[in-house]
């Protein structure tokens, strides 16, 4: 194989320490990756004694409460306040607004939610749909 003069005066640019340092870069990306593994696995092992809830409020008060926790099939839940609705749909261990009257439509777009600490808020209606977890985890696994 032949280097172009191109390629030869780019390889003599090289120095051995750039070598060592463009490995260690890349050993280092994969020590990452190894520890956010471990963390995720912990955090699976640690959600199997745990219990999480969908908790509907409305302007903070708890109008109702969904446990996903071995949750199977379709419960729908219907918020009604004067002309506002909003419909929340829990369907395995996911929850997800599917239907509201409010004029932006957020609430509706946003993707269905399943791990504790996350939340679809529907700012027109003043309600919250919120993953609430039995030992009061929420994301990385900070504690409340």
């Amino acid at each position: 194989m032949r280097l172009s003069a191109a390629a030869k005066k780019y390889l003599k640019m090289i120095k051995p320490l750039d070598l060592m340092i463009v490995v260690l870069l890349i050993l280092l990306s994969f020590a990452l990756l190894g520890v956010f593994s471990l963390q995720e696995q912990k955090e699976q092992s640690a959600g199997a004694q745990e219990i999480l809830t969908a908790v509907i409020t409305h302007k903070g008060k708890v109008v109702h409460k969904i446990k996903l926790t071995g949750h199977t099939g379709t419960t729908k839940y219907r918020f009604t306040n004067g002309k506002a609705y909003n419909v929340v749909v829990a369907t395995g261990k996911k929850v997800k607004i599917v239907e509201a009257n409010c004029p932006d439509q957020i609430c509706v777009q946003h993707a269905a939610i399943g791990k504790a600490g996350q939340s679809i808020v529907c700012l027109p209606h003043k309600l919250i749909v919120e993953i609430k977890s039995s030992d009061g985890r929420t994301f990385g696994g900070i504690v409340n």
